[in-house]
């Protein structure tokens, strides 16, 4: 199930049949789906598989369940019950919740959501994965809730307010995503991580059952056993999480994490297909491209070219659309690469979350960026705040009023949930906490709500499993220099890499990476390993001078795309002169990430 909404009127019968639909937004055309509306005394609902199913929708009496995403059980359930990690449908999860209730929660991974809706009562209990990246948004007031995973669809309904959120927007230009469960509508809510909401006439409630604080191991695991272990879970996950498609699409880049995923895969060479995209000449494809003919794979390069070009408009809507706009306009080659690739399998498995997870998370223009950084390690961050409000101002993007009207707001929330909540750790664990809770997991929820709609993505390394076990080990990101300051530690996390390369197919640590140095490299004794290593980085070093970016020019490919969104007006009067200003004065290239989620939003705004 990729898409889903419901419903419920608490005081009156209602029917949705013909009147509630996603088929009725043009960027579901080409969309391939079978679309399922179910009437209830008090409820409508329509979902979107991709094939008719019943996997993810059971019916006993009154109870009505259904999963949004995929549902795995994990190894605490083998362990208490002797049932080996594996996916279930919505009849066997409803089973465990009669046999567990809400205790259900610890016995399950995977990315969704569960709705149980009792259609006698009116009442819903909804639970969401740890690190939930494949959102539902809510609306609830006294009369209605509506459930769905496009927000388009529940402001269509006319029955909540299209106001937007102003310290929802304030936070976007800080962060480059709202906190929390805000949206940028200010009466829409995101279903948060970890949590069991229960809903009804008589309000809605939520617990967590987990917290990321949970990660947090002072004693670890040995280094060896660490290597065995996390090799053994990751190799697991590869292949568990192929078990239910004929065939898949595996995401191999220049890089560290889709080849572990190649290395682990178990798979006949006909049974799956290794992509990459970027721009002709890219190292993200030439490198993958090098490895599949080296070993006889099935490879597809999504090569970025003027085909692209053409269609980078019409993907950059999609982007916005499927995102629910949180995503920026430099997110269009998602949409172009499946609707290319999704003919030869609709389930993808990818290396997201790998690097953030046993790597420092180093690159500020990714998950933190400067205004995160400063805050989060300043021994006052109240004043810090102040600061970093003065210099948003400054952008113009957003009216001065919105901004200043906001400042309460964003600091009691930070207070509360990050710096007073973990006031017994020290800074850096803080800003660990708060990069995973909030900046890798919307940072990604980005790509996987776009990609929703074409395929589904698994992501072996955020599995719960997995994660919780890195967090055990000296290979987790926030034990090595957590803000990669020290180049070498950051190769510490590396190793794990090189281990399963080695032990799985040896031949893949052989091949050079985007770095310069082969994954073998690492192995070696020092010195040998360091002069290879930094041989390497010279020489990649001295290309990246030259060549630049050579995956991606977002800068070209997005300047018509702003100048048509800056000629219309807009709806909303809550964006400053800064964004039509910094367009033409080029300055906006220098803050394009930024620049570029504002872009988003106004095109958005401008379509509700």
């Amino acid at each position: 199930m990729f898409d889903f909404f419901q419903i419920i009127d608490f005081k009156n019968n209602i029917s949705g049949e013909g009147k509630f639909s996603f088929l009725n937004n043009p960027h579901y055309n080409n969309i391939k789906s079978t679309e399922y509306k179910r009437n209830y005394k008090n409820s409508f609902v329509t979902y979107l598989e991709r094939n008719e199913t019943n996997y993810n929708f059971f019916e006993k009496s009154n109870n009505v369940i259904f999963i949004f995403g995929t549902v795995y059980t994990n190894n605490l359930y083998e362990k208490k019950h002797d049932v080996k990690p594996m996916k279930a449908n919505a009849e066997y999860v409803f089973r465990l919740y009669l046999q567990f209730g809400d205790d259900l929660a610890k016995y399950l991974k995977g990315s969704f959501v569960i709705i149980i809706f009792d259609s006698e009562c009116n009442e819903t209990k909804i639970i969401s994965d740890r690190m939930n990246v494949l959102p539902l948004y809510y609306a609830y007031n006294d009369n209605y809730f509506i459930l769905s995973s496009s927000v388009r669809m529940i402001l269509d309904t006319k029955l909540v307010s299209k106001e937007l959120n102003k310290t929802a927007l304030t936070e976007q230009i800080i962060f480059d995503y709202t906190l929390g469960n805000k949206t940028h509508f200010r009466e829409i809510s995101r279903i948060e991580n970890g949590m069991i909401y229960n809903v009804s006439i008589g309000g809605i409630s939520g617990s967590s059952y987990w917290s990321v604080e949970n990660l947090y191991n002072a004693k670890l695991l040995r280094k060896k056993e660490s290597l065995d272990l996390l090799t053994e879970q990751l190799h697991y996950n590869t292949n568990l999480y192929c078990t239910d498609a004929d065939k898949v699409l595996i995401a191999v880049t220049g890089g560290f994490d889709g080849r572990a995923n190649l290395a682990l895969l178990e798979r006949k060479k006909d049974d799956f297909l290794c992509y990459s995209y970027g721009m002709p000449g890219s190292q993200q494809v030439e490198i993958p491209e090098k490895i599949c003919e080296s070993l006889n794979y099935n490879f597809k390069p999504v090569i970025l070219d003027e085909k692209y070009e053409l269609e980078h408009d019409e993907c950059t809507l999609d982007a916005i659309e499927h995102s629910n706009a949180t995503a920026p306009i430099l997110r269009s080659n998602y949409p172009f690469a499946y609707k290319n690739l999704k003919n030869f399998s609709d389930v993808i498995i990818t290396g997201l979350f790998g690097s953030e997870v046993m790597r420092p998370l180093h690159n500020l223009g990714i998950m933190i960026n400067d205004y995160s950084e400063k805050l989060f390690l300043s021994d006052n961050p109240e004043k810090e705040l102040k600061n970093i409000f003065e210099s948003i101002i400054k952008k113009n993007y957003l009216r001065k009023e919105i901004i200043e009207s906001s400042y309460d707001d964003v600091w009691n929330e930070l207070k509360k949930e990050y710096f007073d909540k973990y006031n017994k750790y020290d800074k850096i664990l803080r800003f660990f906490f708060f990069i995973l809770q909030e900046g890798v997991r919307k940072y990604f929820s980005q790509e996987i709500q776009i990609e929703r709609v074409y395929v589904t993505t698994r992501f072996p390394f955020f599995d719960d499993d997995f994660v919780e076990l890195m967090y055990k080990t000296p290979f987790a990101g926030m034990y090595n220099g957590f803000l990669g300051k020290s180049k070498f530690k950051r190769r510490k996390g590396q190793l794990l890499y090189a281990h399963i390369y080695r032990r799985f197919k040896p031949e893949l640590g052989r091949f050079r990476l985007d770095r310069g140095y082969e994954p073998d490299d690492l192995l070696k004794l020092f010195p040998f390993n360091f002069i290879s290593i930094y041989k390497g980085i010279r020489k990649t070093s001295a290309y990246k001078k030259i060549k630049g970016n050579d995956t991606f020019n977002s800068e070209k490919w997005t300047e018509g795309f702003i100048r048509d969104t800056l000629s219309e007006e807009s709806k909303y009067d809550v964006f400053g002169k800064g964004l039509r200003d910094n367009f033409e004065n080029k300055s906006y290239l220098k803050d394009l990430l930024k620049y570029s989620h504002f872009i988003s939003l106004k095109k958005y705004f401008d379509s509700v």
